[in-house]
């Protein structure tokens, strides 16, 4: 109960995120219809002036794993930034890299291809921790399952490089690697500003295990 208390922006992202994977299934399943084709991105949609895609297709996911790696990686990244930098600069971070992200996979794919979930803005909050955070030591969750200690620095290289590797190698070609990698570089840009400025919020934080 205190994780919903201290960190009510990341629950209410988590709900919002939810709460759209229920609409898809509930519109597929009796409506024989789709949220995709208004609220996925896709370079053909901006084309036409849909520029809410940038935003409304971080809230859709393909299927059920799609949704819950990020849900998880987001409930247990998030609060830590939250608190550390509060509500409204933690949304700019988020959102920062969920458009990053978007934009850099949509420019660098096929026009029609379409892209949804919210691995940009999960990627910004992983390299954005990292930032602000380098030499912090920290518990990596690998697939969720094996515990591994190394420095955020060293977790916030993981989720570049390895973006870049696997789109190179073409390695699930399914997953939008570009969109990892422009949500990382987003978020490792805006933390490197709230760093100059010095906004960050004078708390001790102990993170969570970070995936």
């Amino acid at each position: 109960m205190n994780r919903f208390r201290s960190a009510p922006v990341t629950c209410a992202l988590i709900g919002v995120n939810l709460t759209f994977f229920l609409s898809e299934e509930i519109f597929r399943l009796f409506f024989d219809s789709s949220l995709f084709p208004a609220l996925a991105l896709s370079r053909n949609g901006l084309v036409e002036g849909d520029w809410w895609q940038l935003i409304s297709h971080a809230f859709l996911h393909g299927n059920l794993l799609h949704l819950l790696v990020n849900m998880v990686a987001l409930w247990f990244t998030g609060p830590a930034l939250e608190e550390v930098l509060g509500s409204g600069r933690y949304l700019v971070l988020y959102f920062g890299g969920v458009v990053g992200g978007g934009l850099l996979q949509t420019l660098s794919s096929p026009s029609s291809t379409d892209l949804v979930g919210a691995s940009g803005a999960v990627c910004a909050l992983l390299v954005g921790f990292a930032t602000l955070f380098p030499r912090l030591e920290i518990t990596a969750l690998i697939f969720f399952v094996i515990p591994v200690r190394m420095k955020a620095a060293t977790l916030g290289w993981l989720v570049i490089l390895g973006s870049v590797i696997f789109w190179l190698l073409g390695i699930e070609k399914e997953i939008g690697h570009l969109a990892h990698l422009g949500g990382g570089i987003a978020g490792f840009l805006i933390c490197t500003y709230y760093k100059k400025r010095g906004v960050l919020r004078d708390l001790l934080i102990i993170p969570p295990p970070i995936l």
